[in-house]
């Protein structure tokens, strides 16, 4: 064979083998390993509190979001304490935590039944959050603005969280910053 062809041809066939090699031990994207999250591994998440209106409640939040608070109140009477956490653009974000509290409402337990009747039936279950029990489902499952809506009574007051957009993604990111909450 043509040594002229046969140098060319080997040099072409080692870059090919070094460029798969270098990769094949490339670690600047690890893998996170799914078991490690699946039990709750929040250590590069951050501790959230909010004291508002009464409400005492602590969490933590992932690192690529954001937390604010909104307080509308009525010549200083608190009547809705709510809080934000969203990751993407501001006016348009990719997720979003919307949670409200309402401290002047007294509701109790057969309050929930009216909060399902805006509800995807089919999506409705019973869930606790902290030791406070509550519902959680579809919310304006018709309506393009529709979330995932968790509600619970804690102390006689309604406390719920909405998750938009409602996908399975964004439900799952909720469920595991309400893993995290802790109400004083």
């Amino acid at each position: 064979m043509n040594s002229k062809i046969v140098i060319p041809v080997i040099i072409v066939i080692a870059a090919i083998f070094s460029v798969f090699y270098f990769k094949s031990f490339n670690t600047s994207n690890p893998v996170e390993n799914p078991q490690t999250q699946a039990e709750g591994n929040y250590t590069d998440w951050q501790t959230r509190t909010f004291n508002e209106a009464g409400l005492s409640l602590s969490f933590k939040i992932p690192p690529d979001t954001t937390f604010r608070k909104e307080i509308a109140d009525d010549g200083g009477r608190i009547r809705v304490a709510s809080f934000y956490i969203e990751k993407g653009a501001k006016d348009n974000p990719d997720y979003q935590l919307y949670a409200v509290y309402q401290p002047l409402e007294e509701v109790a337990e057969q309050d929930l039944e009216k909060v399902k009747t805006g509800m995807d039936p089919a999506s409705i279950k019973n869930t606790t959050i902290d030791g406070y029990k509550g519902i959680e489902g579809m919310a304006n499952f018709s309506d393009p603005k529709a979330h995932y809506s968790t509600v619970i009574i804690k102390d006689g007051k309604m406390f719920s969280i909405s998750t938009w957009p409602p996908t399975s993604e964004n439900k799952e990111i909720t469920d595991k910053i309400i893993e995290t909450f802790d109400f004083q």
